[in-house]
């Protein structure tokens, strides 16, 4: 992995971070707007995570345009 390359799983690493915290936040209010037990918080964050491992998964495996 090159100093250039190295940008392309910041990246990803940062999506999946936002991803997990965002989608986790949404769970949190949904939470206490509806009084569920946490069930908004873990669905988030594994739909967080989820969708990050497909940014991995992209990111990996498919070829870039530029190459």
């Amino acid at each position: 992995m090159s100093a250039i390359g190295g940008g392309k799983y910041m990246a990803v690493a940062s999506s999946m971070t936002g991803s997990v915290l965002g989608l986790g936040a949404i769970g949190y209010f949904l939470d206490h707007k509806f009084g569920w037990p946490q069930y908004g918080v873990l669905t988030g964050a594994l739909l967080g995570v989820v969708i990050g491992m497909y940014e991995l998964y992209k990111s990996i495996y498919v070829k870039d345009k530029d190459q």
